[in-house]
């Protein structure tokens, strides 16, 4: 034997010990490879694990299905953590879509008024001219501003009788309900997606890379569950019928289709399902999609108020290259904005912005009556800065206020004079005052033109054809042909809130129809 056998000996001899034990323990144990045939991963540097399924996530011909599989204690958690502190934290969960499972995905509370609205805010919360009611449930002020005598700390509830201003100014809905008092102080237990005379339906996030780095279905990251609003509508098409339009005269807008929607194994309810404005969705939209997108925040009025990003810390979040980019461009657009005489705004917008665009974002939130927008509230818009060609788009969002549900009326004027929220700068009332990209867009005679045009464009194409009619029969339909089966909505009520909706684009194609600009 040589010296270097016997050296190694001893490690031979534990080697062979091992191996016996483990034949003699697991040699007849089965060996089972799980694995989730739906799933495919491609050899990147970061594996990616993407979902498929037979059914496209937002083919809008069908209703989906979705369930979210998640404990009670981490549910009632979720709720009670935000009304407690307004977090909005991801919890674990997975989720059944179409049929297809995905284990791991993160779920968490979304929206701003509308969740307020439907479970109340975090202690002394408030803010952005939304006022509490007896804490908890945040609603608008009408007209943007506190009643007279209003008292911000002795907050009380709002009177029922509260005379509205008139005009192209924010209203309370029509079917929105003020609470009694002393509502709302407690966290409740109940179903999200349970149907009452209340009809509780509170707006989720699920985001499949939360807890798996890597994981998407059908190459999303995350998608957005969202409900009506601040105030109940069976019927839920202002966002799917906004979007469809925005879409149909080459406006960028999220795809957005219909589900039942439940968790565990509650019943299901109606609900939309949005794509979100994110990398994804500038990959599909925009040939140079590295650019920086910016969130505007309510009250978001693009009024140059100094070099320190600080201090817009609350007006605008980055979504994208958050960490090898800045706020730098916007700040320079909104210092053009406030510092530019009327001459070099006309000469030199179009290259700070893609104004053909913007005329036509405000054309459709103009003849769609969506107040919570721009032209209104100075919310649910975003800004994409393109680094290439160094011009901002803005795109829309969040349209579930549309078609006069948020303030406004089938004669809403598209002239857009007067429509701003709150009186004065700042961010005093909800809407914030004026916006300076509207304000100036719209004084000049170039670019007033201009929207004209694409008003005059949008209107053929969605009221004098019939379109925007014959989206909301679509859904109409599509919503009565699976209702039997799976009991999504109370019919009665729905077909009440189609009426309703049918009736103001009657009524708003009967006015447009007087004014001069549509006379040919």
């Amino acid at each position: 034997m040589s010296l270097k056998f016997k050296r190694h000996y001893p490690i031979l001899l534990l080697l062979i010990l091992v191996v016996s034990v483990l034949i003699f323990a697991f040699g007849q144990q089965r060996v089972i490879a799980y694995t989730t045939q739906v799933a495919t991963q491609t050899a990147t540097p970061n594996a990616q694990i993407d979902y498929s399924n037979d059914v496209s996530l937002f083919d809008d011909s069908l209703v989906h299905s979705i369930q979210v599989i998640i404990s009670d204690e981490d549910y009632q958690e979720m709720l009670t953590t935000y009304q407690e502190t307004g977090l909005k934290e991801y919890y674990q969960a997975d989720v059944i879509i179409d049929g297809v499972r995905i284990n791991d995905v993160g779920i968490r509370l979304k929206g701003n008024a509308s969740l307020r609205t439907a479970l109340g805010g975090g202690p002394g919360g408030g803010g952005d001219g939304f006022r509490p009611n007896n804490g908890d449930n945040m609603m608008p002020f009408p007209g943007g501003q506190p009643p007279e005598g209003f008292d911000g700390n002795n907050i009380q509830p709002f009177p029922n009788n509260v005379e509205q201003p008139e005009g192209n100014v924010f209203q309370m809905p029509e079917n929105a309900e003020v609470p009694e008092a002393g509502q709302g102080q407690d966290v409740m237990r109940f179903n999200p997606t349970e149907q009452n005379s209340g009809e509780v339906k509170i707006p989720f996030m699920i985001k499949f890379d939360e807890y798996v780095e890597g994981q998407t279905y059908q190459g999303y990251t995350a998608i957005s569950i969202r409900n009506y609003g601040v105030s109940g509508d069976a019927s839920m098409l202002q966002e799917p019928v906004t979007n469809e339009i925005a879409q149909l005269v080459g406006l960028p807008a999220t795809d957005t289709v219909y589900t039942g929607f439940r968790f565990n194994d509650e019943e299901e309810t109606l609900y939309v399902v949005s794509e979100l404005v994110n990398q994804e969705y500038l990959d599909s939209y925009f040939e140079n999609s590295n650019g920086v997108l910016y969130k505007a925040e309510l009250g978001s009025t693009l009024n140059y108020e100094g070099e320190d990003p600080s201090l817009y810390a609350e007006s605008f979040t980055q979504q994208t290259r958050v960490n090898d980019a800045d706020l730098a461009p916007l700040i320079k657009f909104m210092r053009f904005l406030s510092e530019s005489d009327d001459a070099t705004i006309e000469k030199e917008l179009p290259n700070y912005l893609d104004v053909d665009a913007f005329a036509t974002y405000l054309a459709i939130n103009a003849l769609l009556v969506n107040t919570d927008s721009m032209i209104g509230m100075n919310n649910n818009y975003y800004l994409y800065y393109d680094d290439v060609t160094g011009q901002f788009t803005i795109l829309m969002w969040d349209a579930n206020e549309s078609l006069a549900k948020l303030g406004g009326s089938a004669t809403y004027d598209v002239s857009l004079t007067n429509t701003q929220q709150g009186r004065g700068g700042g961010r005093g009332g909800p809407g914030g005052g004026s916006n300076a990209l509207l304000t100036r867009f719209m004084a000049n005679a170039t670019f007033k033109a201009l929207y004209e045009e694409k008003l005059v464009e949008v209107y053929e194409q969605a009221f004098a054809t019939g379109a925007i009619s014959d989206v909301v029969e679509k859904y109409a339909t599509l919503i009565h042909s699976v209702n039997d089966d799976r009991s999504l909505v109370d019919i009665s009520a729905y077909d009440q809130a189609v009426e309703k909706i049918k009736n103001f684009i009657s009524q708003r194609k009967e006015y447009l129809q007087t004014l001069e600009i549509f006379i040919k």
